[in-house]
């Protein structure tokens, strides 16, 4: 940038002094940003980690299947606003299965009651299944909404200032970063046997399962020695696993006040689904 001045020095200084201006008036605007977006929470991460706990065992509790069904389509309406609602949809593919799964076992082994629908259920089973699939899904959509607004750094501090033991909650950031990483080694590892002459169509189940067995003590391999390398180096950088990088400020009148509104509400549904 400097070297303008030898060449051409009334358009140099002008160049120079425009870009410190800008990078000035930059750091200011993201500041100004930043402290605009702190400002503009409306929930305190404390509070959406108790309402989340609350309202999760609640769900739990309820007797009636349309209740946890509306807290999905809320749920996904904010997905939708949001703008995340292509990430929220996939992340709910699992536990829709699961609660799927456990929906057809308590049809075909739970009740006494015999219905057919081409194959022999238990009318019983059914409704058990329907409601444990409610449930699921409501549990799931409330975490995976969660999650996907609230970054995890402020998730992990919120848990330590609840009091959650430090090695649980640096275990599960650990592995919420490295997670991508060995899914990306595993798919490299399995393009190279498959470049050896693995994974044939020819071959036989056994041949596969040793395939996989092969990758899988090789991945296996491979996490801890990363594992290890990545615990040396935190450590040698000052990490200590019983250290908190956030201060957080006390609760204002404002957030207790959401938080008594918000538990309040729970109780509410909570009540409204055992009198019906």
């Amino acid at each position: 940038m400097f070297e303008w001045l030898t060449t051409d020095p009334l358009n140099g200084i002008i160049i120079t002094i425009t870009f410190f201006i800008s990078v000035i008036i930059g750091r200011y605007l993201r500041k100004k940003r930043a402290a605009h977006g702190s400002k503009g929470k409306l929930v305190d991460p404390r509070i959406k980690i108790l309402f989340l706990f609350i309202l999760i065992i609640s769900i739990t509790l309820m007797e009636h299947w349309y209740f946890p069904i509306g807290i999905t389509v809320i749920c996904t309406l904010f997905a939708l606003k949001s703008k995340i609602l292509q990430n929220f949809s996939r992340k709910m593919i699992f536990p829709v299965i699961l609660a799927f799964f456990i929906v057809v076992i308590q049809g075909l082994t739970y009740g006494t009651n015999k219905i057919y629908y081409g194959i022999p259920l238990y009318a019983e089973g059914l409704d058990s299944g329907l409601l444990i699939f409610a449930r699921v899904t409501a549990a799931a959509s409330l975490a995976i909404l969660l999650l996907s607004n609230t970054p995890e750094n402020e998730i992990t501090e919120t848990m330590r200032w609840y009091r959650v033991p430090g090695t649980m909650l640096d275990i599960s950031s650990l592995m919420s970063r490295y997670i991508k990483a060995f899914s990306a080694e595993a798919k490299k590892m399995k393009w190279a046997q498959e470049s050896r002459g693995g994974f044939s169509k020819r071959s036989g189940f056994s041949d596969k399962m040793h395939d996989v067995a092969s990758i899988t003590g090789a991945l296996i391999t491979r996490a801890l020695v990363r594992a290890e390398l990545v615990y040396r180096a935190m450590l040698s950088r000052g990490w200590k696993h019983d250290r908190s990088f956030t201060s957080h400020q006390p609760l204002n009148h404002n957030d207790l006040l959401m938080g008594f509104v918000f538990t309040s509400g729970i109780m509410i549904l909570l009540g409204i689904d055992r009198m019906l």
